[in-house]
């Protein structure tokens, strides 16, 4: 794949799992629910410990998820 086309939604870090959100920020489900569908791709970035969105540009520590794993990581581990 092309760097430039490379998104922080299609990385092995990228967690965008409705109840990993929840358990990974506390408090969530008092403002609204991960469970939302205003979320949209947002996740968040096991590596950096960031909140994304899917469409964001990777960073440098991009890594391709397996199949299957995108979006659902629920502990991703470094390489």
């Amino acid at each position: 794949m092309d760097p430039s086309q490379r998104r922080c939604g299609a990385c092995r870090y990228f967690t965008g799992a409705p109840a990993a959100l929840e358990r990974a920020i506390p408090g969530l489900n008092i403002l609204s629910s991960a469970w939302g569908s205003v979320r949209g791709d947002t996740g968040l970035c096991n590596r950096r410990e960031s909140f994304v969105t899917g469409a964001t540009a990777a960073c440098p520590e991009y890594s391709s998820a397996k199949p299957g794993e995108v979006g659902r990581s629920e502990n991703p581990q470094p390489p």
